[in-house]
C-alpha cells in the first residue's frame, strides 16, 4: 500500500493530488506560529486534507529541515485529526532535526545530505525581491506581508547569520541583483513590472509603483 505524500515544497516533490498533496503554510518572523501564504488557513487546509486524503497514516516532506519547528507543530494539527506522520522524508536537514525524527517516528527520516554544525542554512531565493515562495512573513496591521532576507525590508543577521557589520554592503549587493534581475524580466515582457503584480505582497511598498523604481530608490536610501 502506497502512504500518502504531504509536501510543503512543491518543487522538491511535486504534487499530483492523488497520492501526494500539497500544504501550504511557513513560519512567521521571530515566532513559531506557522500559517499559510494564502487565503485558506493552515488548519483549514489539514482539516480538508484529513477528509481528502484516504489513509490514517502519510509522510511529511519537505526541500530543507532545519529545527524542525514546523514539521512538529503539523504532525500535531494531523494528530488531532486522527492522522498519524510515520515519516518524513527532505532533501537536506539538520544533525539535529535528524537525530529528533529518526527517534520519535515510527518509520525515521529520509534525507539526502545531513548537515553538521551549521551556522544557518539559506536559500537563493531569499535574496531576491518578489520572488514566489522567498522571504520571511511579517505579521502586520494590514495583515501578513513577506520581507525578502536584506534591509530595508529584513533583517539579514537574523535570517541569514549576516555579520552586523557586512549588513548594509550584503543587502547593497541583494538590491542590485534584483535590479538586474527584474530589468531583464521587464525586457522580455516588453514592460515595467508593477509591485501589485508580484506573486505575495511585500512589506513597506507602493503596490502601484514599479519594481525596479522602487529597488533603485531603496539602493540610494539605505
Amino acid at each position: 500500500m502506497n502512504i500518502p505524500i504531504v509536501t510543503l515544497d512543491k518543487i522538491f516533490i511535486k504534487p499530483d493530488e492523488k497520492n501526494i498533496y500539497f500544504l501550504d503554510c511557513t513560519r512567521i518572523n521571530g515566532t513559531n506560529e506557522i500559517v499559510s501564504r494564502k487565503s485558506e488557513s493552515l488548519d483549514s487546509q489539514i482539516d480538508r486534507l484529513s477528509r481528502t486524503i484516504n489513509s490514517k497514516k502519510i509522510i511529511l516532506a519537505d526541500d530543507v529541515i532545519f529545527s524542525g519547528t514546523v514539521f512538529k507543530t503539523i504532525i500535531n494539527k494531523f494528530k488531532e485529526k486522527d492522522i498519524v506522520v510515520i515519516r518524513v522524508i527532505s532533501s537536506i536537514c539538520s544533525d539535529e532535526g535528524y537525530d529528533y525524527f529518526k527517534d520519535n517516528l515510527k518509520y525515521g527520516i529520509i534525507t539526502n545530505y545531513i548537515m553538521y554544525d551549521v551556522i544557518d542554512q539559506v536559500c537563493e531565493r531569499d535574496f531576491y525581491f518578489g520572488i514566489a515562495g522567498s522571504g520571511i512573513m511579517i505579521k502586520t496591521n494590514n495583515g501578513l506581508l513577506k520581507a525578502p532576507y536584506f534591509m530595508p525590508y529584513g533583517n539579514p543577521n537574523e535570517r541569514a547569520s549576516i555579520p552586523l557589520d557586512k549588513e548594509l554592503d550584503f543587502s547593497k549587493e541583494c538590491i542590485k541583483r534584483s535590479i538586474y534581475l527584474w530589468n531583464e524580466i521587464d525586457k522580455l515582457r516588453n514592460k515595467k513590472t508593477l509591485i501589485k503584480e508580484l506573486p505575495e505582497n511585500i512589506i513597506n511598498t507602493n503596490k502601484n509603483e514599479e519594481i525596479v523604481k522602487t529597488l533603485k530608490k531603496e539602493l540610494k536610501r539605505i
